[in-house]
């Protein structure tokens, strides 16, 4: 018990002791807004302990995109969501408290000690509602990140047909890297995980699965997911998901023609064709990373914890497109090009498959 309580005291006097930092930080922040904008009302609580009650409940518009990365009606959307699955006996702090700490966490590299002073937690109470958070999303999953149904991927496929002139394809798949551990590592060597995620043209991101620590190659993450077992099953063997040369051909996953080997003009044209098709799911990665900055260093000693704040992550990037849609991608008049039938007679293999579509792309840009 004197133990337990020294600790407490202790933990508390850090907080304090670090708070005029925190406070200091919150108002350079505070005036590098007002000095890239027009002025706005935000004052920065006198008291740490009602920070959020008197400062972050009054923030703005601007001050959401700022520092959550979203819209405050997002936000609020998410808290009425989340309502009804946060445990009953979890109501010490409200949930659109925990919300905006989770998300606060999430979208900057402030540590959990700058974050607890902020709102005058303790530390312990602020790496709880964190995971806590993180473990309710990525148990809701399925229900934003899922494999689209014929319907959806038939309008996938018109839409990408539309823009970039390749045929049948209903998705993009790669992966991105992220680092993991404590910044500061002994070793001075930096471990890496990575997030194998497919996406269709709105960035949205229908299938993910993260890999081992240390598992750096593409093509072994794939084998290990899934998705490689059921790829058949999802779709049909006209269509097909776009991925780089990392991956294996397959039937239903087509990647470009090697560059190890003297190509043809129209071979030229299908990868370049293939390339920018392709970029979708490279801006899809590249929006996750710049909302949420805590993924570009994990700093957490649990592997399963990595797991489920990336899939947290992941959860939430699809909720923001949902409800915001994504400026990336351009509004563009979508052409009602349905593709092209393939004989099943005539074409078998995936060799063979990747050879149809470099034809029938030469053939669409020289007619």
């Amino acid at each position: 018990m004197v133990v337990a309580i020294a600790n407490v005291i202790h933990e508390n006097n850090e907080n304090i002791s670090t708070f005029d930092e925190i406070f200091i930080r919150e108002q350079n922040r505070q005036l590098l807004w007002k000095s890239k904008r027009a002025p706005r009302k935000f004052t920065v609580a006198s008291n740490f302990n009602d920070f959020y009650e008197n400062t972050v409940v009054n923030f703005t518009e601007e001050d959401y995109l700022e520092k959550f990365r979203m819209k405050k009606s997002t936000v609020q959307a998410l808290i009425s969501y989340l309502q009804d699955f946060m445990k009953s006996d979890s109501t010490v702090v409200p949930i659109d408290k925990k919300v905006h700490i989770f998300l606060w966490l999430l979208t900057s590299d402030d540590s959990f000690s700058e974050v607890a002073t902020l709102y005058g937690l303790h530390k312990s109470s602020i790496s709880y509602i964190f995971y806590e958070m993180a473990s309710t999303l990525c148990k809701l999953r399925y229900d934003f990140i899922s494999w689209p149904s014929l319907e959806e991927q038939h309008m996938t496929r018109i839409k990408i047909n539309s823009r970039h002139k390749f045929p049948n394809c209903v998705g993009l798949i790669d992966a991105c890297r992220f680092k993991v551990g404590a910044k500061k590592n002994k070793k001075n060597c930096t471990e890496i995980i990575l997030l194998q995620a497919v996406c269709d043209e709105s960035l949205m991101f229908i299938d993910i699965h993260i890999g081992k620590i240390g598992d750096t190659r593409k093509s072994k993450v794939f084998r290990d997911s899934q998705l490689a077992q059921e790829l058949k099953n999802f779709i049909d063997f006209e269509n097909h998901i776009l991925g780089d040369s990392n991956y294996r051909l397959r039937k239903n996953l087509i990647t470009p023609f090697s560059s190890e080997e003297l190509l043809t003009i129209e071979e030229m044209k299908f990868n370049d064709v293939h390339w920018k098709a392709r970029s979708y799911i490279g801006h899809a990665f590249e929006l996750l990373k710049e909302r949420f900055k805590r993924l570009n260093h994990l700093n957490i000693s649990k592997i399963e914890s990595i797991d489920t704040v990336i899939c947290a992550a992941c959860v939430l990037h699809n909720f923001v497109i949902l409800h915001e849609g994504c400026s990336a991608i351009k509004d563009e008049a979508v052409v009602c090009d349905d593709g092209v039938t393939i004989d099943t007679n005539i074409v078998k293999t995936a060799i063979e498959k990747r050879q149809f579509l470099c034809n029938y792309i030469s053939f669409i840009n020289n007619s």
